[in-house]
């Protein structure tokens, strides 16, 4: 593939993806009245995004094939979600979290 057909392809991509999202905006009519009543949903989405990357890391071993269940990541992943549940902050579940993880694994010698 030569450099030319190269950008073409990024540019025919580009262009593709950019008419994909106008779209939506375009058949609503409006982009307030779409944003109105797909609120909900995008008020749910970042929390169903980070369980959707946080959780297989918790369940899972490296490979991924066969469920590992480390009882300490569980219970450092509850303690990261009890802390997030009453913090507003980023810093304190992460720091509570990996506090609790390391703690166990001192404790039960993993």
């Amino acid at each position: 593939m030569t450099n030319t057909q190269l950008w073409l392809l990024f540019i025919a991509i580009g262009l593709g993806t950019f008419l994909v999202r106008l779209s939506f905006i375009q058949l609503q009519g409006n982009a307030n009245a779409f944003t109105q009543r797909a609120k909900h949903v995008l008020m749910i989405m970042p929390p169903a995004i980070l369980a959707a990357l946080c959780i297989p890391a918790v369940l899972f071993d490296q490979r991924l094939t066969s469920p590992f269940f480390s009882y300490q990541q569980i219970a450092a992943a509850i303690v990261t979600v009890l802390i997030a549940r009453y913090s507003s902050s980023v810093f304190w579940p992460v720091i509570g979290g990996m506090a609790c993880l390391w703690l166990l694994r001192f404790l039960t010698g993993h």
